[in-house]
């Protein structure tokens, strides 16, 4: 039967969590009217990653039991961005501009990028391009979308209609972007060519440390200039390093639930400053790469300022910044570059492209 699915029934509830999804009730939409099926849990739930609500599928249902689906096509309008990133060019500039796809075309969400019951990198952290999903949720949203409490307030949250995982699996994981799968999607798309493959979301604290481990680069915990293209693992989040200005303040290219120019905690993949004001030369220059490269996403949001202390801070255990080694090359001499010199660079990128 063709059907729109909606939703996990009594989502938000305490008791809807992953330790208990063999007894989730998943309600669709069908010509005959509303209906409740029910998926079994453990293995790879391959079909509860598949499953996206508002999306039209054609099942195959046992009783009420759901076995099979296949999703039908849809039609999105993409945001109009300028594209830059190569697949499966191995370059250090090339990873920046892989991490910079998505930027204007999706939206934070928590866990947005791994896999529904939240181990690792899903489908969109694992294919070339950005993710049709991705446009399409951002498509559907505006400055008034929030990934978690309305006006950034707790007594205001409602996990029924949010897109919070607070049950431990990710409902909508493939609607958006987090910290972690903005990294590991700007990684897949730099190594490889085709769809599928392992992924690299991880989880965020320990990213710089686990690639380092890896073979994939070096690992150090000194909190000194930040090179173009460096990984860092702060306590509950990762960025990547566009470079160090002269006033020290830092370029930052990171998925991040900033507040939008309506005052709510949407977000998504930006590039912000590092520094300690917005007169520092960091916020000034991502000002000027994000209004200039993404207007749509510039009327939306403001170009975000974070704290140095907090994302130079290595306090806690794992954190650290990661480095690439031979993994990448490096024929522009970017990891050489101050922030001044790295944002040329990105906006030559985008000129030779266009």
């Amino acid at each position: 039967m063709k059907a729109v699915y909606l939703g996990i029934e009594g989502y938000g509830s305490p008791e809807i969590r992953l330790e208990h999804a063999a007894d989730f009730a998943y309600r669709f939409d069908t010509e005959q009217g509303s209906c409740l099926l029910s998926i079994p849990a453990g293995g790879d739930y391959a079909l509860q990653n598949r499953l996206k609500a508002g999306y039209a599928y054609d099942l195959s249902v046992e009783g009420n039991r759901l076995v099979r689906l296949e999703e039908e096509p849809f039609s999105v309008q993409a945001p109009a961005t300028p594209l830059a990133g190569k697949p499966g060019r191995r370059t250090l500039l090339n990873f920046i501009l892989n991490g910079m796809l998505p930027i204007g075309r999706a939206l934070y969400v928590y866990g947005g990028g791994w896999n529904w019951q939240d181990t690792g990198a899903g489908t969109a952290a694992r294919q070339i391009g950005v993710s049709r999903d991705w446009e399409r949720f951002y498509s559907e949203q505006d400055e008034y979308y929030t990934y978690k409490d309305r006006d950034g307030k707790e007594e205001l949250r409602d996990p029924a209609a949010s897109y919070y995982p607070f049950g431990g699996f990710n409902a909508y994981g493939y609607a958006g972007v987090d910290c972690s799968a903005l990294v590991g999607f700007a990684l897949y798309n730099t190594l490889y060519t085709e769809n599928g493959k392992e992924g690299f979301v991880l989880a965020s604290t320990r990213m710089a440390e686990t690639f380092a481990a890896r073979g994939m680069g070096t690992f150090r915990r000194e909190n000194g200039p930040f090179s173009p293209g460096e990984i860092v693992s702060i306590a509950g989040h990762v960025w990547i390093s566009l470079g160090t200005c002269r006033d020290g303040s830092v370029l930052a290219l990171h998925s991040t639930p900033a507040p939008s120019r309506k005052g709510q905690p949407g977000g998504g993949p930006e590039i912000s400053g590092v520094g300690e004001s917005r007169s520092c030369d960091a916020w000034r220059l991502a000002d000027r790469l994000m209004k200039t490269l993404y207007p749509g996403w510039a009327a939306r949001y403001e170009t975000a300022l974070k704290p140095l202390s907090d994302y130079a801070c290595f306090e806690k255990e794992h954190t650290g910044r990661f480095a690439f080694g031979d993994l990448l090359e490096d024929p522009e001499g970017l990891a050489e570059c101050s922030g001044e010199a790295a944002a040329q660079r990105i906006l030559d990128s985008f000129r030779e492209e266009a």
